[in-house]
């Protein structure tokens, strides 16, 4: 299965689908907050030591897994999506 492509122009991966194997990490952090942010908005934070001082939810030293987010819903008329793919895994336009 295909899940994207290398754009040589803007020197990026470019992921075209949210139904990867695992979730795609994006690493933010100063010299003492970090926080962890996947493709669909799963992820955590902490500040200093990712074991003993998180701010948000997570299970140390486990398979990366994408839920335990926190998730904003929308209901527009009855038709409920969320900013992201997670968690209501609907179709991208």
């Amino acid at each position: 299965m295909r899940f994207g492509h290398f754009d040589d122009a803007a020197r990026e991966y470019v992921i075209t689908t949210p139904r990867l194997p695992y979730p795609w990490i994006n690493y933010l952090g100063t010299d003492e907050f970090f926080g962890l942010i996947s493709h669909t908005a799963g992820g955590y934070s902490f500040y200093r030591d990712a074991r003993m001082r998180r701010l948000t939810r997570y299970r140390y030293n486990n398979v990366p897994t994408d839920t335990g987010g926190r998730y904003f819903y929308i209901n527009d008329g009855g038709d409920v999506w969320s900013p992201t793919w997670a968690p209501v895994q609907a179709d991208l336009d």
